[in-house]
């Protein structure tokens, strides 16, 4: 009795705020009020009065377009009607709950997305200034002193932006990878392959890297497009082809070597050797050697990944597959290294910490590993 007495007294209390909060039309409070109201009146069993009081928030909620309240609002009708026996409404408000949580998630998702777009757009532009400023003192010092002085402010910025886009790459990456390993993993795949094709070391370093942003551009497709599990009509697919449209002009303009590789590859990285990939139409020598590499590597790994719509590949029929796209839709020569780097029984896998200049560790992947293998640098 004690209980049902704290329960009643609860009861009274909200139903007060309520009231209160009409009069002085305070919306947040009056929202509160009812949600609380409503399931204290499910607790002593007067189910009719919930609902009615749960239906009366989510309503307000709508009306004043208060997302979370709407999510609480349907979470609360559905344990509610379940209570009751209701089990077909009870359904129905819980799907219109995980929705709304869903959009929920994915406005935070989009704001923290711009935040960090804003961030590179802003580290960008102080990396510019902060060259030209040195090269103002550089013409007022000696010109050894001066260019030293550059090399070590310039080496600096970089590494800050190296921080900047590979934060932008996984933000891009989480919008339908939630573990964010595959920019990782492309990355690595790529800079493999690179060095067997023989670049530079320094060119093998800074494909690691710009390999990450391939697909930055999806921050621009929406995610009923980006997430859809089946396949796409044909509109949807011209507007998910324009996600490298879109992560070349958001890399555009870019000072560094790294940027400049960066824009090539978002641009490039699905165009074909025999020239029916897209945005371009781009054909054999013609397409970047960095692109046609990470197109290469970006197949492998979504092959021998699991994806929502099919089970991961082996290693053996990726590789296999490579082979049969090599001519038509890769470059022989990249599909050759391939298949020597990836198609070894065992081979080592640079492993590269977050600071871009540290000395790699090598690590050796055994063929009775799983696959793909967690090469996700440590936390």
């Amino acid at each position: 009795m004690a209980a049902r007495g704290d329960w009643q007294a609860a009861a009274e209390a909200h139903a007060e705020a309520v009231r209160i909060a009409q009069e002085i039309e305070d919306l947040e409070v009056e929202l509160d009020a009812l949600l609380h109201l409503g399931r204290v009146e499910a607790e002593l069993g007067e189910l009719s009065a919930a609902l009615t009081t749960l239906q009366r928030a989510l309503a307000l909620a709508e009306q004043a377009e208060h997302k979370k309240s709407v999510s609480e609002s349907h979470r609360a009708l559905s344990q509610v009607y379940r209570r009751a026996g209701e089990f077909e409404q009870a359904l129905h408000h819980y799907e219109l709950y995980h929705d709304a949580e869903r959009t929920l998630f994915n406005e935070e998702s989009d704001k923290k997305t711009r935040e960090l777009s804003t961030r590179f757009e802003v580290e960008r532009a102080r990396h510019v200034a902060e060259v030209e400023r040195v090269q103002r003192e550089a013409a007022e010092s000696a010109r050894a002193q001066a260019e030293a002085l550059v090399r070590e402010r310039t080496q600096e910025l970089e590494q800050a932006q190296v921080e900047i886009v590979t934060r932008l790459a996984v933000a891009a990456e989480y919008r339908d990878d939630l573990t964010g390993e595959h920019t990782y993993r492309v990355g690595q795949f790529s800079a493999l392959i690179a060095q067997e094709l023989g670049l530079p070391p320094e060119d093998v370093a800074l494909l690691r890297i710009a390999a990450r942003l391939h697909d930055v551009g999806k921050i621009g497709i929406p995610d009923a497009i980006l997430l859809k599990p089946g396949k796409f009509t044909p509109e949807e697919f011209e507007r998910m082809k324009a996600h490298t449209l879109i992560g070349a002009r958001i890399l555009s303009g870019g000072q560094s070597r790294l940027l400049r590789m960066a824009e090539e590859i978002a641009l490039s990285h699905h165009e074909r050797w025999d020239g029916t990939g897209y945005p371009l139409g781009k054909y054999g020598p013609s397409i970047p050697l960095v692109g046609r590499i990470v197109a290469v590597a970006d197949v492998f790994d979504a092959l021998t990944s699991t994806r929502p719509y099919k089970k991961p590949w082996s290693r053996e029929a990726a590789l296999e597959e490579l082979r049969r796209g090599a001519g038509t839709q890769f470059d022989p020569e990249v599909v050759a290294a391939s298949l020597k780097v990836l198609g070894r029984p065992d081979f080592g896998y640079l492993m590269r910490q977050e600071t871009p200049l540290s000395p790699p560790t090598l690590r050796v992947i055994h063929a009775s590993d799983a696959w793909p293998p967690n090469i996700a640098p440590a936390s």
